[in-house]
């Protein structure tokens, strides 16, 4: 001790100094040091925590974007090995799944699954077709950055690992349910082919709150921590204490029907005629009319297709006529004549146009009389060499040419003149008949012209409107940025005049979330087309909720959209609460309440039962409510779509707990089920089902080779149990998400 005081005394200047350095530095250096620390954990706080790992939102956003470079890395190999990167199953990018892969791999580590490199160049190859050379690959990583830095081949190994990793995983979880035993087939079949009807008495649990005892402090703050930073959910047994996001807008809505009424008023007869006129050809061609019209054109011209001039005469007959016409005058041998006039028709009249019409017609206007010795002097030699009587010398051959010249202009002219207007008559009919008569789409017309002018208006008034609330935004903006003295804020338009002046209606909310208004109807189910090259019309369905609570919306931008009626509308946002978790002492009422409704299920459960009791033994205490017949799967969508559970009238929100019930009962006995989200236990008694079971096993029998149906059900229960998996997954690793996922 002594020679330590001395110490210090001997050097206690230098001491001095030194000590008073290191508290400047104390003082000055070290706080911005603490400081930065502390700012790089609340710039970068927790995302998600589980039993073995953590994210801070800087690893999150990493992951996530080292699984999108995974997902581009795996689209340019499938497309250098020449496969269609479009039809290749890449991983979902969302936030959720990326945890969900990170515990599925921490699980395949406990279970001693080990993914080498050679399994993920197995991967590749397969993925590939082995068409794809390293140096592909490493020209296809190359182009490939996580931020600043180049994609690495070691990350790229890494994160696949991870993905195999899950993806056994889960394929051994998916092997246990992917066989279907006869006995689950029927069970299928059932659901979707049976229908139950049934008596009902709702026991609701908020009823029996208040008989379960207050909770202790501890308990509630036990429970509220469980459940803070979940959102509430309308068909969950489980609450949610975090308040979700809630908006407050305000909207015009046009009826269409009360414009369009109007407008049909406006539109003229002769705006009608026009816009016939202008589009019967695309649009009121009258198919089945022109169609009956066609057979007929072929019969009209069956004779002759080269004797034009003599169009009038009796085609069919004319060669035997003038065959035997030189008989009659000179009385040749009537032997000879036969054997050679049959001759020409027999060959020509099935082929029409394959031997000529000149034979034809040259009997029918030559006048054979001049030289009826010579005609019938060479019959056996002529008829070979040609279809009809010939005279010998070239003289007579050009006279009987040109003999028929003057006949056929001056005696058959009107003849083809009348011709002509009856082709042109048939003409204008055929065409008339090829399109609907106006009188009978001009009501047609006319709505669809007043469908137009209805559009044109009210886009005329939303423009307009939008364009006044464009205007006051910016001036709400720039008060609110200068916040000048004595100046009041600019007023936003008025949407009751605006609404009276122009035939509209208007509307304001309160602060909603987006179940509520959608729940709320009108508005809230509406939506807009948009522009996306993408999708395969080039235009897709963009929902009003999507715009209104999305990401990236803003207030005063004014929305578009339309219901399914055809009524518009145009509305904006006003004021935006983003979703938030209350504290403990804000939520307590709110949090007790949700307390006392789950455990006052077990006393609704006992009340149900006694119930049951009761109607078994003829004591009924409540009157019941018939409800059905309803099957426990029905297909949405107007039957076309994925199945769904039945939504029976009279029951509310009902559970596969709820429906599974009913249909494991036989007709007359009785049991109890909680709906889906356990706030009602129901008393059931099957009154009957349809078809019975007798019935429906023959119609299963016979319907064994169309399985179909029954796949839809099987992929549907193995979906359900995959969910299952995945919670029971996160609740035994504690998954823990400071924030929603997105």
């Amino acid at each position: 001790m002594v020679g330590s005081f001395e110490f210090f005394r001997k050097y206690q200047r230098s001491l001095l100094v030194f000590v008073a350095i290191l508290a400047m530095l104390a003082f000055f250096v070290l706080p911005p040091f603490l400081q930065m620390g502390d700012s790089a954990a609340s710039q970068d706080p927790l995302a998600v925590t589980w039993n073995g790992g953590e994210l801070r939102e800087g690893g999150l956003e990493r992951t996530v974007a080292m699984r999108s470079l995974v997902n581009r890395f795996l689209m340019e190999s499938a497309a250098a090995g020449g496969r269609d990167p479009s039809r290749m199953p890449l991983l979902p990018e969302g936030e959720e799944q990326t945890v969900q892969t990170a515990l599925l791999a921490q699980d395949a580590k406990a279970n001693g699954i080990v993914v080498s490199d050679q399994s993920i160049n197995d991967f590749l190859g397969q993925w590939t077709g082995n068409l794809v050379r390293q140096e592909q690959f490493d020209e296809i990583l190359s182009k490939l950055r996580l931020g600043p830095f180049p994609l690495t081949q070691h990350d790229l190994f890494e994160a696949l690992r991870t993905e195999l990793a899950a993806r056994t995983m889960l394929m051994l979880h998916q092997s246990a349910f992917n066989a279907d035993p006869p006995g689950l087939q029927w069970d299928y079949f059932r659901r979707l082919e049976q229908q139950s009807t049934v008596e009902v008495v709702p026991v609701v649990v908020e009823n029996f709150a208040g008989d379960v005892p207050a909770p202790s402090e501890s308990a509630l703050r036990a429970f509220y921590e469980k459940y803070k930073n979940d959102l509430p959910e309308a068909r969950s047994a489980d609450p949610g204490f975090r308040e979700p996001h809630r908006v407050q807008y305000e909207y015009l809505v046009a009826k269409r029907g009360l414009f369009e009424e109007e407008a049909a008023k406006e539109v003229t007869d002769e705006q009608v005629n026009e816009y016939y006129e202008k589009n019967k050809t695309a649009m009121f061609r009258a198919k089945p009319a022109s169609a009956e019209a066609k057979p007929v054109a072929p019969e009209a011209k069956p004779v002759a297709p080269e004797a034009k001039p003599a169009a009038q005469d009796a085609k069919p007959v004319a060669p035997e006529v003038k065959a035997t016409e030189p008989e009659a005058k000179t009385d040749a041998k009537p032997e000879a004549k036969p054997e050679a006039a049959p001759a020409a028709p027999s060959s020509s009249t099935p082929k029409g146009a394959a031997i000529g019409g000149s034979p034809f017609r040259a009997v029918s206007f030559k006048q054979p009389a001049e030289k009826p010795a010579e005609a019938a002097a060479k019959p056996a030699a002529d008829a070979p060499k040609a279809d009809a009587p010939k005279s010998d010398t070239p003289a007579d051959t050009a006279k009987k040419e040109a003999a028929p010249a003057a006949p056929a202009t001056a005696a058959d002219k009107p003849a083809a003149d009348e011709k002509k207007d009856e082709k042109k008559d048939e003409k204008k009919d055929e065409e008339a008949a090829q399109f609907e008569p106006l009188d009978a789409v001009k009501d047609d017309i006319r709505k669809r012209l007043a469908r137009e002018r209805t559009d044109a208006r009210i886009d005329a008034i939303f423009t307009a409107v939008a364009g006044d609330l464009g205007r006051y935004a910016e001036d709400y903006a720039l008060w609110q940025a200068r916040k000048p003295a004595c100046v009041e804020a600019p007023r936003p338009p008025d949407l009751a005049k605006i609404a009276e002046k122009q035939g509209l209606e208007s509307g304001r909310s309160d602060l909603v979330a987006p179940d509520a208004a959608f729940a709320a109807g009108g508005i809230g189910g509406s939506f807009e087309f948009v522009q996306d090259p993408s999708s395969r019309f080039g235009i897709r369905q963009q929902r009003w909720l999507d715009q209104m609570f999305g990401a990236g919306s803003m207030s005063l931008r004014p929305i578009r959209s339309r219901d399914v009626e055809g009524n518009r509308y145009l509305s904006w946002r006003t004021e935006d609460q983003p979703e938030f978790t209350p504290s403990f002492e804000t939520a307590r009422s709110g949090v007790e309440r949700a307390w006392r409704i789950v455990e006052g299920r077990s006393l609704a459960k006992k009340r149900a039962e006694a119930l049951a009791q009761q109607a078994g033994s003829g004591g009924d205490e409540t009157k019941p409510v018939q409800v059905g017949p309803f099957s426990w799967l029905t297909q949405g969508m107007g039957g076309g779509g994925a199945l769904v559970l039945s939504q029976p009238e009279g029951i509310s929100m009902p559970g596969d707990e709820f429906m599974r019930a009913v249909f494991s009962l036989e007709p007359g006995k009785t049991s109890v089920a909680f709906n889906e989200p356990r706030t009602v236990c129901y008393v059931i008694r099957l009154v009957s089902q349809e078809p019975p079971a007798a019935e429906l096993q023959e119609k299963f029998l016979a319907g064994r080779n169309d399985r179909q149906k029954i796949g839809m059900v099987a992929q549907r229960e193995a979906s359900n149990t995959f969910r299952e998996l995945i919670e029971g997954m996160e609740k035994r690793y504690r998954l823990d998400w400071k924030r929603q996922p997105r």
